[in-house]
């Protein structure tokens, strides 16, 4: 039985993923920081997959001392990985620097899936060949500008959540052959645009002030509460991704919301954009 470890599993795409992934059969090991919604989703992954093998492991990806605890858990309930899915994210409405100085997206978006999955290597290699999936967002394939990873020169929510995720992209071009050494092959997903907690909690003040006018319009673009009808298609992606042939032993690569692999922006793939991202986090 093959298992697989979703991070932020405990809702919106991840839950769908989680319950996609389920139906194939595999041991799915779901992450959430809340004890009691956990395990309302595992009872939720159970029946929708009618599968029993899924257990929620609880931890926080906010912080590396977090990260490092949510690890040691996970290599505890299992010592063999065949999947990783990335998939939590984070966009705060505010800037907020965790207990590491790091501004909080960029904690959770890019230093929470790279922490993971190099303390995981262990159980990855013993899965190999395994599979590591980054789940990114945004915009699709946009242009990244890493002169202000922190932040500090502005902050606007829809706008750092986006360049996070572009962070996240470098960072997984830039460790793909690393991976790769050991069996261990990555994989760069785009979910698309989904109704989750985190879009629904969207304002006017998310978005460039020169955007603010057409917030009613912009909202329009953002899917409303759907009963979980966009998140279940946006996880597609995901499980395609961990479950495909056409993968096997192929690493830095990038699917689309088609599931169709597809080129990232050219600047994701700058080697200056990759070397800032990798400083923060080496």
């Amino acid at each position: 039985m093959r298992t697989i470890v979703i991070t932020g599993g405990t809702g919106g795409i991840g839950l769908y993923t989680a319950i996609g992934l389920a139906k194939t059969g595999a041991r799915i090991l779901v992450t959430g920081r809340d004890a009691t919604r956990g395990q309302a989703a595992v009872a939720r992954i159970q029946q929708e997959s009618g599968h029993d093998a899924v257990e929620l492991v609880t931890g926080d990806l906010s912080t590396k001392a977090g990260v490092a605890a949510l690890a040691d858990a996970l290599l505890e309930a299992t010592d063999r990985i065949d999947v990783l899915v990335n998939n939590a994210g984070m966009m705060a409405q505010e800037r907020i620097v965790n207990d590491d100085g790091l501004e909080l997206d960029f904690a959770v978006n890019v230093v929470a899936p790279y922490e993971l999955t190099q303390r995981l290597r262990p159980a990855l290699a013993a899965g190999s060949p395994s599979r590591v999936l980054v789940v990114t967002g945004g915009k699709a394939s946009g242009p990244f500008d890493s002169s202000d990873l922190q932040s500090e020169r502005s902050f606007v929510p829809l706008v750092n959540y986006t360049m996070t995720k572009r962070a996240a992209e470098a960072m997984s071009l830039a460790i793909a052959d690393e991976l790769a050494a050991d069996g261990i092959f990555l994989t760069i997903v785009y979910p698309g645009r989904a109704s989750t907690a985190m879009t629904q909690a969207m304002t006017p003040s998310s978005l460039p002030w020169f955007m603010r006018p057409a917030w009613p319009v912009f909202r329009i673009l953002i899917p409303k509460s759907d009963g979980g009808k966009s998140a279940e298609k946006a996880a597609r992606s995901s499980v395609f991704a961990a479950t495909t042939d056409t993968l096997e032993g192929k690493g830095g690569l990038y699917v689309d919301t088609n599931q169709q692999i597809a080129d990232l922006h050219p600047t994701v793939h700058d080697a200056t954009n990759q070397s800032r991202v990798m400083a923060v986090l080496r």
